[in-house]
């Protein structure tokens, strides 16, 4: 089943249920829309309880490896897109409720820009709790 959502870098707001794996496509673009090339960057999302706060609950980093954030090889539909990973891990021990999350890119240039958020992140308390 495939269980993927969309961050086009605007306005965006994640939705999970605690404990279950869901996946996000990230398109990355420049300011004047089209697709930015991500060969050789580095892409990290990270959720927090909020900004004020300086521990990180969750981050997802492309060069721990595709297990985390893929970036898919950049060509065609595929130019400036990634697949950003979460597994049931990542959120099982979390309380529900709403967190803010944003995502940077590292270009292969050194440049840093965010690229999305801080948007929230939702966690959502299920029905059926799996350890």
């Amino acid at each position: 089943m495939a269980n993927t959502s969309s961050i086009v870098g605007t306005e965006n707001e994640i939705e999970i249920v605690r404990g279950t794996s869901k996946n996000f496509e990230l398109s990355v673009c420049d300011d004047a829309g089209a697709f930015v090339d991500l060969t050789g960057a580095r892409l990290i999302a990270t959720v927090k309880c909020d900004l004020r706060e300086d521990r990180i609950s969750i981050q997802k980093d492309s060069q721990v490896g595709p297990a985390e954030i893929e970036i898919y090889t950049q060509t065609g539909d595929t130019l400036g897109k990634a697949l950003i990973k979460f597994a049931p891990s990542d959120t099982q021990n979390l309380d529900p409720g709403e967190y803010i999350f944003d995502v940077w890119v590292i270009l292969s240039s050194g440049a840093r820009h965010i690229v999305v958020g801080p948007d929230p992140f939702i966690i959502e308390r299920g029905v059926t709790v799996l350890t």
